[in-house]
């Protein structure tokens, strides 16, 4: 009787290559280490740049059969391997997002940002409830590898070790385990979610001098403890390092607005050295930098 032995890395390469749209890479080729770039740990066996779902679940099927194990890296996030024969799978490829207005969901792909969520959302006058975001990590698929409201879920696109393709709604027994990001029935490549109304948000932004830091500081965190649910504020140095900006979000009534700046000011005692603000959307928040998903999850 003939039997085949172990599956090599140079075997495993070409049977991947023939099987996907995307590309293959191997430690041995030149491209490795920037198609590996944003992983940490073990250096993985293979890195695989899928061009869509059909080609992650390929690569489980395949992986499986010959005893890997599979990663995928969230584009822009560090993804730690911890294990030998691992094949990496990279998703920046997958950065899609796909929204249905009148039914108010959005399906997101493993590869979109949350600023694409939100940007694409922006023109219905709709919008995502979020919250802060989280990652892969561990190599278990899981949930929290979106930033999302939980709550807000309707279905899971789930690939499985042996490459089927399975939608996960709220009357599968899987649902809530992935939605809680527990063990999972296989990776998780996209989820369909509903969206909400675009709430009224008015932000503000004001820059102080970096001599007058201590004041700031103080008088912002005996500020910032005291403000109601629908207020959100953070502070960092800013970009050239002389100054301290503080960002200020209030989602729903307007009327108290001017109250909540002029609390601000008083508790710091100095005055900016340049103020701007004004109403806006989750997704300028977002394209600012300020906490899309705080501000979001206030509403």
């Amino acid at each position: 009787m003939i039997t085949a032995g172990p599956l090599s890395t140079a075997d495993l390469a070409a049977t991947v290559r023939a099987s996907i749209h995307g590309d293959v890479v191997t430690p041995d080729e030149p491209g490795f280490a920037a198609a590996a770039f944003g992983s940490t740990g073990v250096a993985p066996e293979l890195v695989v740049v899928a061009a869509g779902a059909a080609d992650v679940a390929r690569v489980a099927a395949l992986a499986g059969r010959s005893g890997r194990r599979v990663l995928a890296q969230i584009a822009g996030r560090p993804t730690e391997v911890r294990a030998a024969r691992t094949v990496l799978v990279v998703t920046r490829l997958l950065a899609r997002v796909r929204l249905d207005s009148a039914a108010r969901t959005a399906t997101i792909c493993i590869g979109a940002s949350w600023r694409q969520v939100l940007d694409a959302a922006e023109p219905f006058g709709l919008t995502a409830l979020s919250a802060a975001a989280d990652t892969y990590g561990s190599g278990r698929p899981r949930a929290a590898g979106f930033a999302f409201a939980a709550d807000r879920i309707r279905s899971f696109d789930v690939v499985t070790a042996t490459g089927d393709h399975r939608r996960v709604g709220r009357d599968d027994p899987d649902f809530y385990s992935l939605r809680q990001g527990r063990t999972a029935p296989g990776l998780v490549v996209g989820l369909t979610l509903d969206l909400v109304p675009q709430p009224s948000l008015t932000v503000a932004e004001l820059t102080f001098a970096a001599g007058d830091a201590a004041s700031v500081l103080a008088g912002w965190q005996r500020w910032a403890v005291r403000l109601p649910r629908t207020v959100v504020t953070g502070i960092a140095v800013g970009a050239g390092g002389d100054t301290l900006v503080v960002r200020v979000g209030q989602v729903g009534r307007t009327d108290r607005w001017a109250a909540v700046l002029a609390s601000l000011t008083a508790a710091i005692g100095v005055a900016p050295v340049r103020a701007t603000g004004g109403p806006a959307t989750t997704a300028q928040v977002a394209r600012g930098g300020a906490t899309a998903d705080r501000l979001a999850l206030a509403a």
